[in-house]
């Protein structure tokens, strides 16, 4: 969790929020609640899941995919445990599983679902697929669902960490903001590739549309990666001032330009995403769901 200096935040409830969003008006999205997933969608919320151990998650519309993280600890010691990782990827129309080992975050991104190795380089594969893809010399990037919009950070100088300036293009051409601006797990990119979203410890969350200039707001405590839809509209794991157990300093803000703040749309998750209403559907059909 990133911290950044201290704002007020503004809560609201879901049809206070809901007023300011102009289409949808019930816009539909995912959150992790204490280790479950959670789908919020035409005046419904369903629990999908009953783990209580999922980290991250991510769905891709596209391949009408979930993948979700888990850990284990396998040994333990007096200073130090150590853990593995594995993501669980499901179809959501078939209800095929696999899983990939060593996968510590996903996030939805270039039609599919990517990892989002925290501390580490991550890896090039649509993890849905198996298909690799990079873009080249961005060594973390998000794209818009076509392949056509890239935006990344590429390494620093001499091939360095830290990494660069956050640039949009190939090859990278146009710089969108710099370096200490930008949480390098947590930027993203709309599906249609119109929007650009990021944030960093005591910077603004921003959102960047067509040529600019970024539009920004103020915060407390930001974390986890933002979901940015193809309207400019922002959902975000926002503080709430209350303290952390099971997540509770964790709420789903939301924002657009225009907004003089962010509003809360639940006042409790973490790690939120939107979701097309076909995915939401899926997600609350999904046979797997049932004491996963």
């Amino acid at each position: 969790m990133k911290r950044s200096k201290a704002s007020m935040l503004t809560f609201a409830t879901f049809s206070m929020a809901s007023a300011c969003f102009g289409q949808p008006k019930e816009p539909c999205f995912a959150f992790l609640l204490k280790g479950d997933l959670i789908v919020v969608c035409q005046g419904r919320t369903t629990r999908i899941t009953h783990r209580g151990d999922i980290e991250h998650f991510a769905v891709s519309d596209e391949s009408s995919s979930l993948a979700y993280t888990t850990s284990r600890i396998i040994r333990r010691d007096a200073v130090s445990a150590t853990a593995v990782y594995t993501a669980t990827v499901v179809n959501l129309k078939t209800a095929e599983t696999k899983q990939v080992i060593g996968v510590t975050g996903v996030v939805s991104s270039c039609g599919g679902i990517l990892t989002n190795q925290v501390g580490q380089l991550p890896g090039t594969q649509d993890i849905v697929t198996g298909q690799e893809v990079s873009f080249a010399p961005y060594v973390r990037f998000r794209c818009s669902t076509d392949h056509r919009v890239v935006a990344g950070i590429t390494r620093g100088a001499g091939g360095r960490i830290p990494m660069s300036d956050l640039y949009e293009g190939l090859p990278p051409s146009r710089r969108i903001a710099a370096a200490e601006d930008v949480y390098v797990h947590y930027f993203n990119v709309s599906p249609d590739g119109s929007r650009i979203a990021w944030f960093n410890d005591g910077r603004p969350l921003c959102v960047l549309s067509g040529d600019g200039p970024a539009q920004c707001v103020d915060h407390s405590t930001l974390s986890d990666p933002v979901s940015v839809n193809n309207a400019g509209e922002v959902l975000i794991a926002a503080g709430t001032g209350q303290g952390c157990d099971n997540d509770e300093c964790l709420g789903i803000g939301y924002w657009k330009a225009g907004l003089p703040s962010i509003v809360f749309l639940e006042p409790i998750g973490r790690n939120p995403q939107w979701l097309s209403a076909g995915s939401a559907a899926l997600l609350e059909k999904w046979p797997g769901q049932r004491g996963r």
